[in-house]
């Protein structure tokens, strides 16, 4: 074979680049900027449906105990605003000990102290197919209450994440003494 016909089967031949094809060894191959730009709108709409799962949209399975359901105390707000156009619906338990409700509590609350070892006695008293909304100082123990009710059969519990400390560091109200 000729020098010339060896050079351009050289230059023709699967996996041989031509002038234009030439990189960079530190650029990276040819053509991947395109692909990773190609990737972007994948990503974005990836990242966009995992964020709309972060929005506040709960279900039972979503909450940190058995049939408990942890909310903010904006949407424990929220639920409390909107019972108050339909009284009766929804019942507030504070499940602190009868001295902290004293001192202060959210107004319409009930106090069920969680402490004081008949309250599973006491709980199975109320009313199953009740909503309660139940809080207490910091969301710890109202947590294992609404478990408590859970347990016994409560179909809608809802806890307060952080409490009456959360609730009054946002500026919401609480009536003092009784």
């Amino acid at each position: 074979m000729r020098e010339n016909e060896k050079k351009r089967l050289l230059r023709s031949s699967p996996g041989r680049r031509t002038h234009g094809e030439c990189h960079h060894p530190e650029r990276g191959r040819p053509g991947t900027g395109r692909r990773l730009l190609s990737l972007l709108p994948v990503a974005l709409i990836v990242a966009l449906a995992v964020s709309a799962g972060c929005t506040g949209i709960r279900t039972a399975a979503s909450s940190d105990g058995p049939g408990r359901l942890d909310i903010t105390h904006k949407e424990f707000k929220q639920m409390l605003d909107g019972s108050r156009e339909s009284p009766g619906e929804i019942v507030v338990l504070d499940v602190r000990t009868p001295s902290e409700y004293e001192r202060e509590h959210l107004e319409g609350a009930v106090n069920l102290d969680n402490n004081a070892g008949i309250f599973r006695e006491r709980a199975s008293r109320l009313d199953r197919d009740q909503t309660y909304l139940v809080y207490c100082q910091s969301g710890t123990r109202s947590a294992h209450a609404a478990d408590v009710m859970v347990e016994l059969g409560f179909s809608s519990v809802y806890n307060m994440k952080g409490g009456i400390t959360r609730w009054k560091g946002a500026g919401f109200p609480v009536v003092r003494g009784m």
